[in-house]
């Protein structure tokens, strides 16, 4: 967290590091549900924290789940539910060799997604596809 971040972003990163503990699974949907988390927001809490702040949040998230693994090789992964107006994460292993969405995904940057978030546009009804960031922990 190398910028301000605000303290409800930083109070989400201490209840993660104290209540993620990651599932490892031959069953993908199990794994991915077990390791599941979400983030509710809404429009005036974004113009709070700012872009900068929702990235410092993701990274460090990705970094909580990568101490979490315990050395398994997995894929941590963000996207936006903008129906459900929440910003999601997860972790699947990387033997899985694919992600457990339903629909058809855009691996993307971390900037993407962060940008989806503060447009409302998951990209999944503009695009045709869902906006994912992953990163290899």
């Amino acid at each position: 967290m190398s910028r301000k971040m605000y303290s409800t972003l930083k109070r989400w990163i201490e209840e993660l590091e104290t209540d993620v503990e990651i599932v490892s699974s031959h069953e993908i949907n199990e794994e991915a549900g077990s390791n599941l988390f979400s983030f509710g927001f809404n429009q005036y809490l974004l113009s709070e924290w700012g872009r900068d702040s929702v990235q410092d949040f993701l990274a460090s998230c990705a970094d909580i789940y990568k101490r979490k693994c315990s050395g398994s090789a997995m894929v941590f992964y963000s996207w936006l539910d903008n129906q459900a107006g929440q910003i999601r994460i997860s972790a699947v292993s990387e033997s899985h060799n694919k992600l457990p969405f339903g629909c058809k995904i855009n691996m993307t940057s971390l900037e993407q997604v962060v940008d989806d978030i503060f447009s409302n546009d998951s990209g999944l009804y503009t695009k045709g596809a869902l906006d994912v960031w992953c990163k290899n922990i």
